[in-house]
């Protein structure tokens, strides 16, 4: 495993994509929590200004310049949007598809999309097991899988990158305990003190 040390400069440029795209973000995170308030996306005691910075932390990849290779994304897991409609809304030139299993969660996102005029995303309400997607696709997901239960549902299909939202202790131990050779690094965010909500946590990028 290849591990690198993310600096506090990260952050910084995905606080500024967050800000050049504030007007179509803060839509999807009125709709978020509107319908947070009818069916449990993000947790009912969360603060705005928490959901706020899971956005930016879903913008990371993108300050990581760690999209660039590929036109078509798939968010497996997507659950309330997260990462995949951040990154839509400041990707609008590559195609978003927002995959969960959980058909009323999907719905839901399915509306808050139409309602936030998104034209580059598209839905999928079932397994990632049962997508089809076209060669050099990638996958993002947010806490949703552990390493060797998302290779397994995605069996032979043709993906090229996969990163995923993990802590690094987290990752560091599926990684090593996975019984399949993989090629991944470790981006583990090191922000400083004060930004509390980024300790301990990293993007795990597998390629192939």
């Amino acid at each position: 495993m290849n591990r690198v040390q993310v600096s506090r400069e990260t952050l910084e440029k995905a606080r500024e994509i967050y800000q050049k795209n504030e007007e179509e973000i803060e839509r999807y995170l009125d709709l978020l929590l509107e319908w947070n308030e009818k069916i449990n996306l993000v947790s009912r005691s969360v603060s705005r200004e928490t959901v706020m910075e899971h956005i930016v932390h879903s913008l990371l990849p993108m300050a990581l310049k760690l999209l660039d290779n590929h036109d078509k994304w798939i968010d497996s897991g997507s659950g309330g949007g997260l990462p995949g409609i951040p990154l839509a809304i400041a990707n609008p030139g590559k195609e978003w598809f927002l995959n969960d299993n959980v058909k009323k969660k999907m719905k839901v996102v399915g509306d808050i999309v139409e309602r936030a005029g998104l034209t580059n995303t598209e839905i999928l309400a079932k397994s990632i097991s049962l997508v089809d997607f076209e060669k050099g696709t990638g996958i993002v997901t947010k806490h949703a899988f552990k390493v060797d239960d998302l290779l397994r549902l995605l069996g032979s299909k043709p993906w090229k990158t996969i990163i995923m939202w993990k802590g690094v202790e987290g990752a560091v131990e599926e990684i090593s305990s996975s019984k399949k050779k993989l090629n991944t690094t470790l981006y583990e965010f090191h922000f400083g003190d004060d930004e509390p909500f980024y300790e301990g946590k990293g993007l795990l990028v597998i390629e192939r």
